[in-house]
């Protein structure tokens, strides 16, 4: 069934329930469509609709391919990609058999399909099937049905097509097959779904973006982060500027308005003096139409020519709109700007320059900055004194029965200026637009929306401009990009070819190579499902870790900077533990008992072996005898092998053997988040078994770890609806 975006819910349940009652048939879906589909009666198919508005008129016939090419503007009228679905092969119409059966699997899949599909994925297979349509008639067969696996396989074996076989997608597409067989008018021949390893073959890995050279990116991190700064305490200037170009065109015809009603526009012998710019066709038609509708007035006024210019929009001559639009310049701090081609210029350039700088602190996608909340988009909490940023971006799925989640990527304190500043050139602009749910939007025609693909541009742009001659590779500029992609050759001399995606590859390239994150802590920032996509991001940078300790520089004096922490934390536990001061944990409880079982009190003063000094712990640290990382604040977990560096899961610290738990502000506050969504799941009709059981999991194990520290608390009392849902313990049947 089809699978609208989360905020089209409601719109998505209307468009189903239209479907039912057409005309005389309470089910037009299964009344009508579905025993079409499976009769393969092509006459009788292509007479019937794809479907109907929720206003019951129709989507179009399905024989009509164009009625097929519209569909995504009522599917998805705010798409920010486009998706079209197409039955023509390279222009030409596909066989008769052959498109009708890709129609019936793509209505399957829209309408009668058990399984959720969206608008894209029904797109992509259909674009993907097609491939198929020239091999099958090339063997004199003219249906699906003849796709089985030992004609796929000949065709691997033989180069018969040009199709890749060593690509995801075309295994993702021929498995619709398998995973739809049921209820289409052909028989499919696969009996499972394939992958690359039934045939021999391995999927190859996605084109890798390169890394940024250390000299490049260590220059764009300062010139963004001191373009950020000089724009943050001046932010709520730059809505002029978006409203300057706004409204720069309104102003001018205003002036033009009254230009063309004076005497000023008249020649001697009474024809109008126009002052309209030589355009493309477009632009021609645009004026043409202005000028025939112009002199169709009578009389003409000042309040019908601006109805007439906003209506058909066209170009003023450059050197005239300063006659008609006299007071044009503006400041911005200390920028000025005169005229609307040096404004769009000024926007582009410092929307710009603030993306690349949230890009590279966060290691967003284009597609990821592209949906940031337009409120509340970045939030800071406090957790032991320190300052969280994080940037929220609206990528989830909602489901009945279990909670949305936002996307989050946390970010430095430069990040959440970056955030702000955007939304301070954006805003105005958005107010304009009467949807108003993008975030970015252009700074040209109609000041709309931008598209998906258009958004990494001006951070592209940017980036070139700032670096300037800089941006000419040098020798260790070619080391750095050897390292990380040895397969790779670049010249010295050549320029740096940079795209946006790049910064993601830097971000997690430099903070695996630099340590300053681990694998599952990035996992989590890039919303990733698998770690091997996370490690394929950080390729190589084991390689730069080793390059970069033959150094002694900066890096040596972070790895040392590491070590002191590191053996800091040590000693801090160790300290409480010597005052006999509560650490919970496992760890933390199973040495507080084996202190009171001993005899002898287990800290001796030892000169440069003493547990409670700090060069005994940098030496255990440095000749790795120890580890030890941060969980979250105040938890800490001692094992090379943890996998809870992010997410944690409190049930699985409170006795874990390698765990010390210092302090309980954390718990309190995962307490207090498990309390405040318990509630609302009740409050809203959401609670099941398993959401309730997870809510009581962290709410009883921060309240033992709140015990175990001997932290005051007041309980949180277990709502009965939650208790209902529970297993209770020890029940087996």
């Amino acid at each position: 069934m089809i699978k609208l975006p989360k905020h089209d819910l409601d719109r998505q349940n209307a468009i189903i329930d239209a479907q039912n009652k057409v005309g005389t048939y309470t089910n037009y879906l299964h009344d009508v469509l579905k025993p079409a589909i499976e009769s393969g009666n092509w006459d009788e198919f292509e007479a019937l609709d794809i479907g109907f508005t929720v206003t019951g008129e129709s989507l179009g016939k399905i024989g009509d391919n164009n009625a097929w090419r519209e569909l995504q503007s009522f599917f998805e009228p705010r798409a920010t990609s486009t998706s079209t679905i197409d039955f023509l092969l390279d222009g030409k119409v596909i066989e008769r058999n052959l498109r009708n059966q890709l129609k019936a699997l793509a209505l399957k899949m829209m309408w009668l399909s058990p399984k959720d599909h969206s608008f894209p994925i029904i797109n992509e297979t259909i674009k993907e099937l097609k491939k198929w349509v020239m091999p099958l008639l090339n063997e004199g067969h003219n249906s699906l049905e003849f796709l089985d696996f030992d004609r796929l396989e000949t065709w691997v074996l033989t180069d018969f097509t040009d199709i890749n076989f060593e690509r995801a997608s075309t295994y993702t597409a021929l498995n619709k097959l398998y995973t739809e067989a049921k209820g289409l008018p052909f028989e499919v021949a696969l009996t499972k779904k394939l992958n690359a390893f039934d045939f021999g073959l391995s999927i190859k890995e996605n084109e890798q973006h390169t890394v940024i050279p250390q000299r490049l990116y260590y220059l764009g991190l300062q010139k963004s982060e001191a373009l950020i700064n000089e724009l943050f305490p001046i932010r709520d200037e730059l809505g002029k500027l978006s409203e300057y170009i706004a409204n720069y065109y309104d102003k001018a015809y205003q002036g033009y308005a009254k230009y063309l009603i004076s005497d000023e526009s008249k020649f001697k012998n009474g024809n109008i003096q126009w002052s309209l710019a030589k355009t493309n066709n477009g632009g021609k038609e645009r004026e043409i139409d202005f000028q025939k509708a112009f002199l169709a007035l009578d009389p003409p006024t000042e309040a019908k020519i601006i109805g007439l210019l906003n209506k058909h929009k066209p170009r003023l001559k450059i050197k005239d709109i300063e006659k008609f639009f006299p007071y044009r310049t503006l400041m911005i701090g200390k920028r000025r700007v005169t005229g609307i081609s040096e404004a769009q210029s000024l926007f582009k350039e410092l929307n710009g320059g603030i993306l690349w700088g949230l890009m590279s602190r966060t290691g967003m996608r284009a597609d990821e900055i592209f949906h940031l909340h337009t409120a509340n988009g970045c939030t800071q909490e406090t957790i032991s004194k320190q300052t969280i940023y994080v940037i929220h971006a609206d990528l989830s799925k909602t489901t009945k029965g279990s909670q949305s989640r936002q996307d989050e990527f946390v970010t430095t304190e430069v990040g959440k200026k970056a955030y702000e500043i955007l939304q301070a050139l954006h805003e105005p602009l958005r107010k304009r637009d009467p949807d108003g749910q993008a975030f970015f939007y252009k700074v040209k025609d109609d000041c709309g929306a931008v598209k998906k693909k258009e958004l990494g541009r001006h951070s592209t742009s940017w980036f070139k401009g700032a670096m300037g001659k800089k941006i000419t590779l040098t020798n260790d500029d070619l080391i750095d990009l050897t390292i990380s992609d040895p397969n790779l050759s670049f010249n010295v001399g050549d320029d740096y070819e940079f795209s946006g995606h790049q910064l993601r590859r830097s971000f997690a390239y430099y903070l695996i190579g630099y340590e300053l994150c681990a694998f599952p802590q990035l996992k989590q920032q890039f919303s990733h499902v698998s770690m091997a996509m996370t490690r394929h991001y950080a390729k190589n940078a084991s390689k730069f870790q080793k390059f970069r300790k033959q150094k002694q520089n900066l890096a040596y004096a972070l790895d040392e900077e590491r070590i002191d922490q590191k053996a800091q934390a040590y000693l801090n536990i160790y300290n409480k533990l010597a005052n006999k001061e509560r650490v919970a944990g496992g760890k933390g409880k199973e040495f507080a008992k084996n202190m009171m079982k001993a005899e002898n009190n287990m800290f001796k003063d030892k000169e440069d072996d003493d547990m409670l000094s700090l060069s005994y712990w940098k030496n255990q640290i440095r000749d790795q005898n120890r580890h030890i990382h941060a969980v979250a604040p105040g938890i800490y977990c001692t094992s090379t092998g943890c996998r809870l560096r992010t997410q944690v899961n409190l049930l699985g610290c409170v006795d874990c053997k390698n765990d010390y738990i210092v302090d309980a502000v954390f718990a309190e506050a995962k307490r207090k988040e498990a309390e405040i969504n318990m509630l609302w799941d009740i409050e809203h009709d959401e609670l099941t078994p398993q959401t309730a059981t997870e809510a009581y999991i962290k709410i009883t194990a921060a309240e033992r770890i709140m015990n175990d520290l001997d932290f005051s608390y007041k309980p949180v009392e277990i709502p009965k609806e939650v208790e209902d849902l529970l297993v209770p313990f020890g029940v087996t049947a």
